[in-house]
């Protein structure tokens, strides 16, 4: 059993564990190859850091919750973990901190970018689809379709699953603990897993319906609207929570 959760409770959260992604194609090898080391990773042991998913849905049991939603319910309380976060430079960043991003920048498939720094791997695998930026191409209500895209897909994934490996670098396989939106630091984590599902999505529909999944039970507040997108999550796009 895992983390010390009983058979049956760890059989169901085994259900949301983030895949695993092969560490294949040319520029996932080129990220890994220049990752000097893995982002940080920590569950503070604190109960203050332990999410009860039972709790956080029964303030919306009256609105009716998803099959998803009932099964991550009736998980047990789990680690909160907390994620280094890289910053990319940007107009009110001071010289130091751009000087530093600049020293530990490397060049990945043409591109110079910290090999740590997630937001742009998520970035540059939007800006290849030719879409517009993750959080407004995100919302549930959102009908993509390969019609949408003014790029290509296949380099975008690839920049996608390159970001998506460098996060795997950094957390334990099968993860099954909770890396919440609410703290800025995983954000950059959300984004690139959010892209890479949404573009497999594209591809391959079924693929990708694991990988939404897991974002929610990653994050059970579901801030980028991954239930909507999930086999067994609401299927209302207009119902929000």
């Amino acid at each position: 059993m895992w983390m010390g959760l009983e058979t049956q409770e760890a059989q169901a959260a085994a259900q949301g564990v983030m895949p695993w992604l092969p560490p294949t194609g040319k520029l996932t090898l080129q990220a890994l190859r220049k990752l000097d080391r893995p982002l940080l990773a920590w569950a503070p042991d604190f109960e203050a850091y332990r999410f009860d998913s039972a709790a956080y849905y029964a303030q919306f049991a009256d609105e009716g919750l998803s099959p998803l939603e009932q099964h991550i319910a009736a998980l047990p309380p789990r680690r909160g973990w907390k994620l280094e976060r890289v910053w990319a430079p940007d107009a009110d960043s001071g010289d130091t901190h751009v000087d530093e991003y600049e020293k530990a920048s490397v060049t990945i498939g043409g591109r110079r970018l910290h090999p740590r720094d997630l937001d742009t791997y998520a970035a540059l695998a939007y800006e290849y689809a030719g879409l517009p930026e993750e959080d407004d191409f995100s919302a549930p209500d959102d009908d993509l379709a390969l019609d949408d895209l003014t790029g290509d897909l296949d380099t975008a994934l690839a920049w996608a699953a390159a970001g998506v490996c460098v996060l795997q670098q950094s957390l334990p396989h099968p993860f099954q603990d909770v890396l919440l939106y609410g703290d800025n630091d995983n954000r950059p984590a959300h984004r690139i897993l959010f892209a890479y599902a949404s573009l497999l999505k594209l591809k391959d529909p079924t693929a990708a319906a694991p990988w939404f999944t897991a974002l929610v039970y990653l994050n059970p507040p579901d801030n980028l609207g991954a239930r909507f997108h999930a086999p067994e999550g609401p299927k209302d796009p207009s119902f929000s929570r």
